[in-house]
């Protein structure tokens, strides 16, 4: 804003007293240091300044701007106005900077600006020496248990250790059920008969079948005679009924009777009869199924008498 918006006037600075004054003082000032007065040509009819607002010293030789209130020159007037603008002595010409002064107290701290934004992320720098090795942290949890890994090989067998001692006898156990029966075995049995030094009996029980035979002394070559034929043939008679189950087998005779007798296995007896004619066998006779024996309260008394014909005992 200019000091001083008063209309300029036409005839020169003195009624722009204030203006002048204070340029005037300076000016004064300068010619007082410098030892020079002005002369007329100098205070005389003003001149217009040069177009960058300047005039040059012709003792010093350097360059100021115009005095304040010089005609034609507005900027200058204008800066006038502030006698801080004008500059000092040395006819106009910047003197040298003084020594700075003392540092004034400090003034009060105003308000905290707004935070300004978040520069963006500089780049990482390079990694720092290693650190010290911190203290060791507290134990964890226990984790869960992992899952259980596959079987590994088996072992070598090792050593037999040493015999312990024997064990307490275990209590009896109770018995078992009887096994079921199982197939009957091949039944072979034989008898033999000698009542005297001419006669020699035998019966035998073979394959399934039975046999009997007569020699003349005891231990004498044997003819045999089927004893279960069924059909007569030349050299054995008939003699049906025979049990096929047949398992145990004897013979007696007494006499010219002789009598084979066989049992099953079930208990039952069967018996055939045939007579003695010299060094011959006739048995044409069937067999005959005697009483199957069964357990009975022995006898005090032994048994007595002898065979009769056709097997009957007495008691």
């Amino acid at each position: 804003m200019r000091p001083d918006p008063r209309t300029r006037s036409p005839f020169g600075p003195l009624p722009r007293r204030r203006v002048w004054l204070g340029g005037g003082t300076l000016a004064s000032v300068a010619l007082v240091l410098t030892g020079f007065a002005p002369t007329a040509s100098a205070w005389g009819t003003p001149q217009a300044p040069a177009t960058d607002a300047s005039v040059s010293n012709p003792m010093t030789g350097c360059k100021h701007r115009a005095l304040p209130g010089s005609p034609g020159t507005s900027a200058l007037e204008d800066a006038a106005a502030d006698p801080r603008t004008v500059a000092g002595g040395n006819g106009g010409c910047k003197g040298p900077t003084g020594p700075t002064g003392p540092k004034g107290p400090p003034g009060p701290k105003g308000p905290k600006g707004d935070k300004g934004k978040t520069g963006p992320t500089g780049p990482t720098g390079p990694q720092g020496p290693k650190g010290d090795k911190g203290k060791t942290g507290a134990t964890g949890a226990t984790g869960a248990t992992g899952a259980t890994g596959a079987t590994g090989a088996t072992g070598a067998t090792g050593a037999t250790g040493a015999t312990g001692a024997t064990g307490a006898t275990g209590a009896t156990g109770a018995t078992g059920a009887t096994g079921a029966t199982g197939p009957a075995g091949p039944c072979v049995d034989i008898d033999t008969y000698s009542p005297s030094n001419t006669e020699d009996f035998q019966a035998a029980l073979y394959g399934g079948k039975a046999f009997v035979g007569k020699a003349a002394v005891p231990g004498g070559a044997i003819v045999w005679q089927d004893l279960t034929n069924t059909t007569a043939t030349m050299t054995d008679p008939a003699n049906p009924n025979y049990p096929a189950t047949a398992c145990g087998i004897a013979i007696e005779a007494q006499g010219n009777d002789a009598f084979v007798k066989v049992i099953t296995p079930t208990g039952a007896v069967w018996q055939t009869h045939g007579d003695i004619m010299g060094n011959t066998f006739v048995w044409d006779e069937a067999w005959v199924q005697q009483s199957t024996p069964t357990p009975v309260v022995m006898r005090a008394m032994e048994f007595k008498g002898d065979l009769t014909h056709r097997g009957a005992v007495n008691p």
